[in-house]
């Protein structure tokens, strides 16, 4: 079907959305102002697919483009939010999984091509060989089709969908603001097609975890009624402030070092032989003395400080004087640069199996990532599926879009501010008794590590029968590794299972 594009779209979509609104007269409006409206969805194309992944039965199965207006404040809708869809008959009870990546200012591409989509790109899986221009597109032997419909969401101008010149872009460039429009997005969806009584499970990669988190708790909101089911992140960022590793803050450094001994025995930095995943618990069961070594800091007496700096050479691969000269500490970025040193290489910051060669101004921090062309052969592959599945022209999906100013994470600026994003995820937890979490987390991905992942939890006051934790031997990207994929989709499998069944 023929489909119109860019500033264009959006206008002709929130105009019919204001006339829709304005036919009602006043008094609508009014009961607008204070309860959302689930705007109508623009439909860009649809199709009848079928899927024959090997060793299972053919899947036949509906796929729809399309954009819904959403608004930054009631009343006012000044921008769009996309969505790819892939559904099955199955009646209300048929669980729908919402899946975003995160950016932020990405588009759901990289899940979309990568792991959960009906169609899926292959990656070479040797981190060392030479990447095709293009990967080659299969059926998706994994799909959970079969058990729930997927929705793969793309917030406010990525995808296919557009922010208007006069829009709020403080709203829709925050962490509420942007949960607000995809849950906007989802609702919009689900009553179109009749599926507001069906388990809802919210998968979030990255940046993405945070909107999951967030978007959560705005669904509740909205509508209690909903069946919220599942909230599953990958890659988590929820307590960010450890992740992003911040000089001052000791606790991140003994988070983040079962990842740097996994990557060390991986490259063959600790004697061999060794195994990543018994490092990574080796260097976690130390993790309390180390800590409790940078809290005394200056305090601490010299031969303890030369038997930790022993122990966390080690474990890590870098020397011992190092760690002496530098109160004990490096940091992930540092990291990269250091463990190679040698072979003057540095390692990929989403996914340390893969390295490049070390710049010769590489200070302590290293521009690029080794891991990013794997990343843009599922950007690249997405334009393919769009064309297959009718889009007349796919070119204006946009996969990645740089964020135009800051992003805001909370309320204000200060140095006394805290973002408790699994805090507002307990809460809503906590008012749906059936609400369960999954998090998946790559063992060597130097971004959102294992150990913060452990750490959440640790601090958590969820019962161990409301989470799942699994980790995988892969990095930020956990599926781009097959055998990390194959496991990452049956415990995906396992927990929308048994969420539905609540």
């Amino acid at each position: 079907m023929t489909r119109r594009t860019g500033a264009g779209c959006l206008r002709a979509i929130l105009t019919a959305t204001a006339l829709l609104a304005g036919a009602n007269g006043p008094t609508a409006l009014k009961a607008q102002q204070t309860e959302p409206t689930l705007s109508p969805l623009h439909i860009e194309a649809r199709s009848a697919q079928t899927l024959q992944a090997p060793g299972r039965q053919s899947l036949g199965y509906d796929a729809e483009v399309g954009l819904a207006p959403v608004r930054s404040r009631p009343g006012h809708f000044d921008a769009t939010a996309g969505y790819i869809s892939y559904t099955r008959p199955g009646g209300t009870d048929r669980p729908v999984l919402f899946v975003f990546n995160g950016g932020p200012g990405a588009a759901s591409a990289y899940l979309h091509m990568g792991a959960l989509g009906p169609m899926r790109a292959e990656v070479p899986q040797d981190p060392a060989a030479a990447l095709p221009s293009d990967a080659p597109v299969v059926e998706n032997r994994e799909t959970l089709l079969d058990i729930a419909d997927l929705v793969f969401l793309d917030p406010p101008g990525t995808g296919f969908s557009t922010i208007a010149a006069d829009a709020d872009r403080g709203f829709y460039q925050s962490v509420n603001g942007d949960a607000d429009a995809v849950a906007q997005l989802a609702r919009a969806w689900l009553a179109a097609h009749g599926r507001t009584a069906a388990p809802i499970f919210i998968l979030g990669e990255s940046y993405g975890t945070i909107r999951a988190a967030t978007m959560a708790g705005t669904l509740h909101a909205q509508d209690p009624g909903l069946r919220l089911r599942g909230v599953l992140l990958l890659g988590q960022a929820l307590n960010m402030i450890e992740t992003s590793q911040r000089p001052g803050n000791v606790v991140t450094y003994p988070l983040a070092l079962p990842t740097l001994a996994a990557i060390a025995c991986y490259q063959h930095k600790r004697p061999q032989p060794c195994d990543p995943a018994g490092s990574a618990r080796e260097a976690a069961a130390f993790g309390p003395a180390y800590l409790d070594a940078l809290y005394r800091g200056r305090a601490l007496d010299p031969a303890e400080r030369d038997r930790i700096a022993t122990r966390l050479s080690e474990l890590t691969g870098i020397a011992k004087g190092y760690y002496l000269a530098h109160d004990l500490r490096i940091s992930k970025e540092r990291f990269r640069v250091e463990l190679l040193r040698g072979e003057g290489r540095v390692l990929g910051r989403y996914d340390a199996r893969y390295t490049a060669p070390r710049p010769a101004n590489a200070g302590e921090v290293v521009g690029g990532d080794p891991f990013s062309a794997v990343s843009d052969l599922y950007g690249k592959a997405v334009f393919g599926q769009l064309k297959q599945l009718g889009v007349a022209d796919p070119s204006h999906y946009k996969v990645i879009v740089p964020v135009d100013g800051a992003w805001t994470y909370g309320e204000g600026d200060s140095p006394f501010n805290d973002w408790p994003f699994m805090a507002q995820l307990e809460k809503v937890m906590t008012a749906e008794p059936r609400l369960r979490l999954f998090v998946g987390s790559g063992l060597y991905d130097l971004t959102t590590t294992v150990g913060a992942t452990d750490y959440l939890f640790a601090q958590s006051s969820l019962p161990p029968d409301r989470f799942r934790s699994e980790h995988y031997p892969a990095g930020h990207v956990a599926y781009s590794d097959d055998a990390s994929w194959h496991k990452l989709m049956a415990d995906l499998r396992g927990f929308i299972l048994a969420g539905a069944e609540h």
